[in-house]
């Protein structure tokens, strides 16, 4: 980890059991994540928005992107550094109890908190832009099967950086052969 490591705040974590104190499980769940939760604050009331992403552990920076209005642009925009948090989570199997207030689920979830900023430059908007396409769609070549980003394209798109100052990671599992363990979509399908 370099200098733009977030700080780890997984030991305020009510179930210290489930807190992850380990920022590279927390990369590594990171890069292997698709999408999250973008929270923003518009004239104290919440605003919530479920976006695709990509982490740069160089920069500690998480990166979403969008059209150029909107509420989320607008809240972004006025504030020019706007506080922000971003989650992303999965979940596992489920797990029975003898009662139901005891059921639980197996997750991981990294919670991220920051400040968040429009990329102007069109070429920092580019480089954040070809990650996505990287991480979405790593089988295409630009110029190939799809084409390179015309600079209008850039333009009109909205990239913006969460500058991550601390975070937290939290995973509750079941060893593989739990004998309660089932996954739900199984059960549906068989029902």
């Amino acid at each position: 980890m370099d200098e733009h490591a977030p700080e780890m705040v997984s030991d305020s974590i009510r179930y210290a059991g489930k807190a992850v104190d380990d920022p590279e499980w927390i990369v590594d769940f990171l890069a292997d994540q698709e999408s999250g939760v973008l929270g923003l604050v518009d004239d104290g009331s919440p605003h919530l928005v479920t976006q695709l992403f990509v982490y740069d552990e160089a920069t500690g920076a998480i990166y979403v992107h969008g059209a150029s209005d909107g509420r989320a642009h607008g809240i972004v925009e006025r504030a020019g550094s706007a506080p922000a948090c971003f989650t992303t989570s999965e979940m596992g199997r489920f797990v029975p109890a003898a009662e139901p207030v005891n059921f639980t689920v197996e997750y991981a979830s990294v919670v991220a908190y920051g400040t968040i900023d429009l990329l102007e430059a069109r070429a920092d908007k580019r480089r954040v832009l070809e990650r996505f396409m990287s991480k979405f769609a790593p089988q295409l070549t630009a110029g190939e099967d799809y084409e390179e980003m015309s600079e209008a394209s850039i333009d009109r798109t909205a990239v913006y950086r969460l500058d991550v100052e601390r975070w937290s990671g939290k995973r509750g599992e079941k060893p593989p052969d739990h004998p309660t363990a089932y996954d739900l979509d199984a059960v549906r399908d068989a029902g």
